[in-house]
C-alpha cells in the first residue's frame, strides 16, 4: 500500500504544479496590467493558486479522498475514537500539512510502517477501499 501512497501523493503533487502553472503563464497575464503593485499581484496569485487547486479537490475531499487517492482506491478515516467521520476542513488540514509544509519530515515515518506527522496531527490514516 506505501507504493499506492507515494503515487496518490505523487498525483496530487503534480495537480498542485500544474495549478501553479495555471496561474503564473495564464491568469496572472490577465490581470498583472490592471493591478498598482507586485504585492497585491503575488497575493491575489497565491489566493487563486488555492482556489483552483482546492476548488478541484473538494468533490473527492468530501468523499474522504483527494485526486490521487481516489485514482488508486485509498480513503482516508480517523483515528480518533470520538469523531467517525473525517470532515472536509481536517482533510484540506492534512493536505496542507503534508504538502505545504515539508513533506520529508512529515512523511518519512510513513516509509518506516509508522503514522506521519501529518496523519497524527489530524488522527487520521489512509485505508484501501475494499
Amino acid at each position: 500500500m506505501i507504493f499506492k501512497r507515494i503515487c496518490a501523493q505523487l498525483i496530487d503533487f503534480v495537480l498542485g504544479i500544474l495549478m501553479i502553472y495555471l496561474v503564473f503563464v495564464v491568469v496572472i497575464p490577465l490581470y498583472a496590467g490592471f493591478l498598482p503593485n507586485d504585492f497585491l499581484t503575488v497575493f491575489i496569485a497565491i489566493f487563486l493558486m488555492g482556489l483552483f487547486y482546492f476548488g478541484l479537490q473538494y468533490p473527492f475531499m468530501q468523499n474522504h479522498q483527494t485526486l490521487g487517492k481516489a485514482f488508486f482506491h485509498l480513503v482516508i478515516i480517523s483515528t480518533d475514537p470520538y469523531r467517525k467521520d473525517v470532515p472536509v476542513a481536517v482533510i484540506i488540514q492534512r493536505e496542507i500539512l503534508c504538502k505545504m509544509m515539508s513533506c520529508f519530515f512529515i512523511c518519512a515515518p510513513l516509509l518506516f510502517g509508522k503514522a506521519g506527522g501529518h496523519e497524527e496531527s489530524t488522527h487520521t490514516k489512509i485505508v484501501q477501499l475494499s
